[in-house]
């Protein structure tokens, strides 16, 4: 995780390597059972026909799902990425300007002490008070765009979030990524919010044992 020091917060938090496992864990195959021999027939064979047709119905539809996820997923990590990289580049931004402000809030305590003493002294302090003045907001304009892209960062966030509960079975999505233990809890929260109660049926269950 990075510490954000000259921004003084995390404006992207999440973990890009864990959301590319999950969209792993989401792409991964099924075997769909084989159909009932040739020949066989009578009532066990046209119970088993039925379930075979109702289980791959089930499993095609829980492939697809997964697959949508895992593109969801797939572009959440990219967008991450770039957002992390976005604020990286701020912080460094903001740390050399937190460097030069406290040089300038030396200069003018310094200068202040002579002010009264010439009135080159004095320009001197007025000076040094504008740069002061000046780096303080070159300061609060990185600082606000940090909390832009803050912004920007929870609102893709939640769109994703929203994508990914769009699939079926979406709640099996949800509570998988929850779970995942290399996931901050801030990502959890901004990216699922709290975990809807799972079915234990139908494709929401095969959905769950194939992500295993």
């Amino acid at each position: 995780m990075t510490d954000y020091r000259g921004l003084g917060f995390d404006p992207v938090p999440g973990n890009a390597g864990a959301v590319a496992a999950a969209s792993e864990r989401c792409a991964v195959a099924f075997t769909v059972p084989g159909a009932p021999p040739d020949g066989w027939t009578g009532a066990a064979a046209e119970g088993f026909g039925a379930r075979w047709e109702a289980a791959v119905s089930e499993l095609t539809a829980v492939r697809r799902a997964m697959r949508a996820a895992a593109e969801v997923l797939d572009g959440w990590a990219t967008t991450l990425l770039g957002n992390q990289r976005r604020a990286e580049e701020l912080d460094r931004r903001a740390l050399a300007v937190r460097r030069a402000l406290a040089d300038a809030a030396d200069e003018v305590d310094r200068t202040a002490a002579m002010a009264s003493f010439t009135a080159a002294d004095g320009e001197a302090h007025r000076r040094a008070v504008a740069r002061h003045d000046e780096l303080r907001r070159q300061l609060d304009d990185v600082l606000e765009e940090a909390r832009l892209l803050e912004r920007d960062h929870r609102a893709e966030a939640r769109r994703v979030a929203e994508r990914l509960r769009a699939e079926e079975p979406s709640t099996a999505i949800a509570d998988t990524l929850t779970g995942l233990s290399s996931l901050t809890a801030e990502l959890a929260s901004v990216l699922l919010g709290p975990p809807r109660q799972a079915s234990t049926r139908g494709a929401a269950a095969a959905f769950r044992a194939g992500l295993g």
